[in-house]
């Protein structure tokens, strides 16, 4: 970087800058009309100018850089191998943070209208090093490129190609060169710096306008300026004002010129805090410090509006001049990430997530990413509703139940929501059609395995081999007719009689159980549970407990201890058609499989 102090302005040998009232420019080296120099130097004085270059300025050093990949198939990932990423990212060049380089590269834009860059080395090595433009001329060369002159401190001459320099230009005249904002916008600029100026000075003078010193007889040259000094030194100043005067010679003091209230001062720095943010920079006088104008209810919408037409102009000016200058591949470009600048309060993120997630749009890793969260296992899942199938998945599910157990076509219902309690029906219907062998038990175990992919299959068995199937009659019946809806509802069916375990069945999700029975006996079944815990005051109190409102769900309640429950429940006067238990092994004896008697094996001689 340069010191202030060295800086030069490029100027050809002999020429003088001053304003000319009719171009509207500078031409020999004097004040705007204001009666104030504004060049991008001392036009930083003004509080509002340097209050939207700071806004400014932050914001597109604070948004994050990134360098992206496109992708075959759509879409776009981070390009991290690239050796420009870090450069970008992190480290432009080694003094300066990638904050830093562009808080002054757009320090530059606002002030002068162009930034320059030196691009030095290549690969992991490469370097950008920023160049003050007061310092730089470009020049348009016959072939069409463009020839970068600049002056060093020292006074010689660097030539840069245009390979060799990234440009970034405001708006401009003639493609090469940006115009320079404070000078276009002088007048205004001068106005808000002559009314702090004039503002300083009123308040330095003892709050007090100008006064005019009169005497009887006339006095000489020499006289009137002696007077002056002397008053001047003994009254002017914050530290002077309001002493004591004396007046010799028949002195006079006269108030002189207007207040500041009849020129009207303080409206006239308001408006210019109101033409500069808006007019010059875009930039929202809520930002600036100035709430003159803001309110609960359009605070938020000026912030919008900021990013979107204020702050996307200037982003794009640093990616396209990052594009053109410093990336050769097609398929690699440069992005500010602006969501973290357009998000909106936690009440707002909330809704926009929770419709993203349903729709399956977001995974619960990509919301928690937004959130600057750490990852979780398992989140990178998308769900959608299971009332929202297709028509492809809805008829698939039609012709599973149809097929024969040899074709399970589980695999074609995908379906990404675990169980909940209104479901039962679904469950219902299956177990009914399987006890009644409307479709046997391959097709049960497909059908639930895909309405509720995330069931372990040991539990679906275990359900199944609950189910009590009535021995076929001897005499061979002919095939059964399907209904014409295969999941029929339940009230449709022969009412039945189900038992529930409590242990590891109920226990382990009460509401999913307890709307299951609730179900169930709104069909017209009947619900009963059978535990092998001991009948004790305390297992009692327990179980009853854990059901909490859905005990009325359940006719009876059967603590068995080491009995058998199918045996228990008999005795007990209940006839159970479908046992819902993880451990059926103490539902009911297998019966013995009877002995094989062993064969002798004859010799060959004919012996046994």
């Amino acid at each position: 970087m340069i010191a202030p102090a060295n800086r030069i302005l490029w100027l050809p040998e002999g020429d003088a800058r001053s304003w000319d009232y009719e171009s509207g420019g500078w031409a020999s080296g004097g004040r705007n009309p204001s009666g104030v120099r504004i060049d991008p130097e001392s036009a930083l004085r003004a509080t509002v100018v340097l209050a939207c270059v700071r806004v400014l300025s932050a914001s597109v050093a604070g948004l994050p850089l990134h360098l992206y990949r496109r992708m075959a198939g759509g879409g776009k990932e981070l390009a991290r191998d690239n050796p420009l990423y870090r450069v970008l990212h992190d480290t432009p060049n080694s003094w300066q943070t990638s904050y830093e380089w562009r808080e002054t590269l757009m320090l530059h834009l606002l002030t002068h209208g162009n930034a320059y860059c030196e691009i030095r080395g290549a690969g992991e090595l490469r370097q950008l090093i920023p160049l003050h433009p007061s310092r730089m001329r470009v020049e348009r060369l016959e072939n069409g490129r463009l020839r970068y002159t600049y002056r060093e401190t020292g006074g010689s001459s660097t030539v840069y190609s245009q390979d060799a320099i990234m440009h970034l230009r405001w708006l401009s005249d003639d493609g090469v060169n940006g115009m320079v904002p404070v000078e276009i916008a002088g007048d205004a600029i001068g106005l808000a710096r002559a009314l702090e100026i004039h503002g300083a000075a009123f308040f330095g003078n003892g709050a007090r306008p100008g006064l005019v010193l009169t005497a009887d007889q006339m006095l000489s040259p020499e006289a009137a300026e002696n007077t002056r000094n002397q008053w001047e030194r003994a009254h002017r100043g914050p530290d002077r004002s309001h002493r004591v005067a004396v007046l010799q010679g028949g002195l006079k003091i006269d108030a002189y010129g207007g207040n500041n209230q009849e020129s009207q001062f303080l409206e006239a720095r308001r408006f210019q805090v109101e033409e500069i943010c808006g007019r010059i920079y875009g930039v929202p006088p809520h930002l600036i410090g100035d709430l003159s104008r803001s309110s609960f209810s359009n605070i938020e919408q000026q912030s919008l509006d900021y990013v979107q037409n204020g702050l996307m102009p200037w982003l794009r000016r640093f990616e396209s001049a990052i594009t053109r200058d410093l990336l050769t591949d097609d398929d690699i470009f440069a992005e500010f990430d602006v969501r973290g600048a357009l998000r909106a309060d936690a009440a707002g993120r909330s809704a926009f997530y929770n419709t993203m997630a349903q729709l399956g749009v977001f995974s619960v890793n990509e919301i928690r990413g937004l959130e600057n969260l750490n990852p979780v296992d398992g989140g990178d899942i998308r769900v959608v509703p299971l009332n929202m199938q297709t028509l492809e998945q809805a008829n698939a599910a039609a012709q599973l139940a149809m097929a024969p157990a040899a074709e399970p076509v589980a695999e074609e219902i995908v379906v990404d929501e675990p169980a909940t309690p209104a479901d039962a029906p679904t469950v219902l219907g299956v177990l009914d059609q399987y006890r009644q062998g409307v479709i046997t038990i391959e097709a049960a175990k497909a059908l639930l395995q895909a309405a509720f992919p995330q069931t372990p299959e040991v539990m679906v068995d275990t359900i199944l081999a609950g189910v009590v199937v009535p021995e076929p009659e001897p005499e061979p019946k002919p095939e059964p007719v399907l209904p014409e809806s295969l999941v029929a509802s339940l009230p449709a069916s022969r009412a039945m009689t189900l038992s529930i375990d409590f242990d590891r069945t109920f226990a382990a999700d009460p509401a999913l159980w307890g709307e299951f029975a609730r179900k169930a006996v709104a069909d017209g079944n009947t619900v009963v549970m059978v535990s092998r815990r001991p009948d004790t005051p305390e297992n009692q109190q327990e179980v009853s407990e854990t059901l909490g409102d859905y005990r009325e769900a359940f006719a009876q309640v059967l603590l068995v201890g080491d009995r058998l429950k199918d045996e228990a429940a008999r005795e007990a006067g209940v006839e159970v058609d479908v046992w819902v238990d993880d451990s059926p092994q103490f539902v009911r004896s297998e019966p013995e499989k009877p002995k094989r008697k062993a064969r002798r094996r004859k010799a060959d001689d004919g012996t046994v």
